[in-house]
């Protein structure tokens, strides 16, 4: 007998740690890339697994996509769990950027509010003027050919501080580009018709942080950050993932999403354990008895 209860209780240890954590919330993979907490994928119904702003979608197991604002695309090339930093590359855009002469841009880019992204030291910025009336008088403007339904004059400028001239050129639109700050000085050497098509390939970086404000409670209690279906008022809220369960907010609190389990002194008693994955184990085995 005291080794099927060893057996069973092993197998309660592991189904409890299984029900902390929703299977749909472990590691994936899309392209070739994991995806790990903070991370996770929001094709999943039940749970959002990790920081608000950092689900990502993976489209046809090739291609991993960070959905922004205003319904806008970025491409992730890369995530550096070590360093904390996820490299992007606009995705909407790709069709414009296969032409060399005129890389037609739509979206500033934006971060959400309250998100756990920013932008690097690494990064740096190119502006774009489309449609402008007036020709720039800037030695630093590289005016761009073969812009499609545009008559007027469109320019690229290798910095961000021109966006309050758009107006007095007459220009269309200003658009705002990050990119990495070392490949546009590698690339200003190239031709002017291909140079920032080419940097704009090269994707930008953005830093996550590990410990959010609304996560850093939850994580140092042990558990995982993340957002689920309310069964009592409805809608999604925050949710700290546990080995006992899901609470609202740290490890070892009141589970605000479903009713507690009744936890009785003879509860408290069974094998003697003190700590709420324990105690879980108990009252199932006490169910069973």
């Amino acid at each position: 007998m005291p080794a099927l209860l060893l057996l069973l209780l092993a197998v309660l240890l592991l189904f409890a740690a299984a029900n902390g954590y929703p299977p749909t919330c472990g590691n994936a993979t899309c392209g070739g890339l994991t995806i790990a907490y903070p991370f996770w994928l929001n094709s999943s119904s039940a749970s959002n697994c990790g920081y608000r702003g950092l689900g990502l979608a993976c489209e046809g197991n090739t291609t991993l996509i960070l959905p922004a604002q205003s319904h806008h695309r970025y491409r992730v090339s890369g995530i550096d769990y070590d360093t904390h930093s996820v490299f992007l590359v606009d995705d909407v855009e790709a069709e414009a950027l296969n032409t060399a002469s005129c890389p037609h841009l739509h979206f500033n880019f934006t971060i959400d509010a309250g998100s756990a992204l920013q932008l690097t030291q690494s990064d740096s910025n190119i502006t774009f003027f489309y449609n402008c009336k007036r020709n720039a008088s800037w030695p630093s403007a590289v005016e761009l050919t073969g812009c499609p339904d545009y008559n007027g004059s469109s320019y690229a400028f290798a910095g961000d501080g021109y966006t309050d001239e758009a107006s007095e050129y007459g220009c269309e639109a200003a658009v705002v580009a990050p990119v990495l700050d070392a490949h546009k000085k590698a690339m200003m050497e190239a031709p002017p018709a291909a140079r920032y098509v080419e940097v704009l390939k090269g994707g930008f970086e953005l830093n996550y942080s590990p410990h959010s404000e609304q996560c850093g409670a939850c994580e140092r209690s042990g558990g995982w950050c993340g957002y689920r279906h309310n069964q009592t008022h409805g809608g999604v809220g925050f949710a700290c993932f546990c080995d006992g369960g899901p609470t609202a907010d740290q490890c070892g609190t009141y589970d605000a999403f479903s009713p507690p389990a009744r936890i009785t002194s003879s509860t408290v008693a069974c094998l003697g354990f003190q700590n709420m994955r324990s105690l879980f184990c108990c009252q199932c085995l006490e169910r069973i008895r």
